[in-house]
C-alpha cells in the first residue's frame, strides 16, 4: 500500500523542525490525507498541503531531513525566521 508524506505547499509555512509534517498509508493520496487528518483529530488540518508519494523510493532520514534533501524541493530550506537551513 502506498505511503504518502504531507507538508505545507508554501515553503515559508514549512518548519525546519519537522513538526508540520505527516505520513500516512492508504490506497490513494486522498485516502491517506483523510487518514492523517483523522489521526490529528482536526478536520481540514492539512488543507493546502502537498502530498509526496514515498512508496517507490522511501527516503532515509537524518537529523530531521531526508538524505538527498538538497536535491529535492519538497523539504524545507528555510527556518521559521526565514533563514536558510544549514546543509540544504
Amino acid at each position: 500500500m502506498p505511503t504518502y508524506a504531507f507538508y505545507p505547499a508554501r515553503e515559508e509555512q514549512r518548519r525546519g523542525d519537522g513538526l508540520n509534517f505527516a505520513v500516512a498509508t492508504a490506497s490513494t493520496a486522498l485516502a491517506a490525507h483523510a487518514a492523517a487528518e483523522t489521526l490529528l483529530g482536526e478536520p481540514n488540518a492539512l488543507a493546502g498541503w502537498a502530498a509526496l508519494d514515498m512508496t517507490s523510493a522511501p527516503a532515509a532520514f537524518v537529523s530531521g531531513l531526508p538524505v538527498g534533501a538538497r536535491s529535492q524541493t519538497a523539504w524545507p530550506s528555510l527556518d521559521r525566521g526565514g533563514s536558510h537551513l544549514k546543509g540544504v
